[in-house]
């Protein structure tokens, strides 16, 4: 007897083949193998369904990485350890600490959020309103206060992600790192944690010096787009 094309479909997972399951498998590879690892061809052969099925709850690829970036991301929460009565740079550093420690605990949330490409969730918005919320109050101006947090997400973005060691860099266009060569070594592929502490620094006094230039009446110094 001649099986249709269904009949060679395996049934495994098919009962509980939901959006949510698969980005919560795609989760799972992606933080065991590296996102690079996701697929959705893997996806639905584990899942036991045709790809066109899997079509049916992830568009394509670059829907499934931003719904694994809004799950990655969903509860992270800058404030914890708030209290009344903390001055503004209290509850930045304290801020920055929270956001590092919960991104630190979630492998997926940087190369994620580097990938993705949707319009934001509440869980997304809520750490730049909690920033925001930090930055009003010391006196920043609203627009003033936004550039500083756009800033401040790329510089904190680029200390999280992990560096790797390039290629040999050329004596003639690189003289003084090469020169520097031991101390460029032992400084750059240390710990980053080693360096968090005067990253932390470097982006609160930036920002109370940026403040009182902006009390003084100085005017904010954008590049012109």
């Amino acid at each position: 007897m001649k099986q249709n094309a269904s009949e060679h479909v395996p049934l495994l997972g098919r009962p509980g083949l939901s959006r949510e399951a698969v980005v919560a498998r795609a989760l799972e590879i992606g933080t065991a193998e590296g996102l690079e690892a996701v697929s959705l061809r893997r996806l639905a052969r584990e899942f036991g369904v045709t790809s066109m099925a899997l079509y049916r709850h992830v568009r394509d690829k670059q829907d499934l990485v931003n719904a694994m970036t809004e799950a990655t991301l969903e509860g992270i929460d800058a404030t914890v350890g708030f209290r009344p009565g903390m001055t503004w740079t209290e509850r930045l550093r304290l801020g920055i600490d929270n956001y590092k420690e919960q991104l630190d605990a979630r492998p997926l949330a940087l190369p994620l959020s580097i990938a993705y490409s949707g319009e934001g969730t509440p869980a997304i918005w809520k750490v730049l309103e909690d920033f925001l919320a930090i930055l009003l109050d010391a006196g920043f101006g609203r627009r003033e206060a936004i550039v500083q947090i756009r800033m401040l997400s790329g510089l904190l973005a680029g200390y999280l992600l992990l560096l790797r060691q390039g290629p040999p860099l050329p004596r003639d266009e690189f003289p003084n790192l090469i020169e520097s060569a031991e101390d460029t070594a032992e400084v750059w592929l240390s710990d980053p944690d080693r360096w968090w502490r005067n990253t932390v620094d470097l982006i609160t006094f930036g920002l109370e010096r940026m403040l009182e230039r902006s009390r003084d009446g100085s005017p904010p110094q954008e590049s012109a787009s």
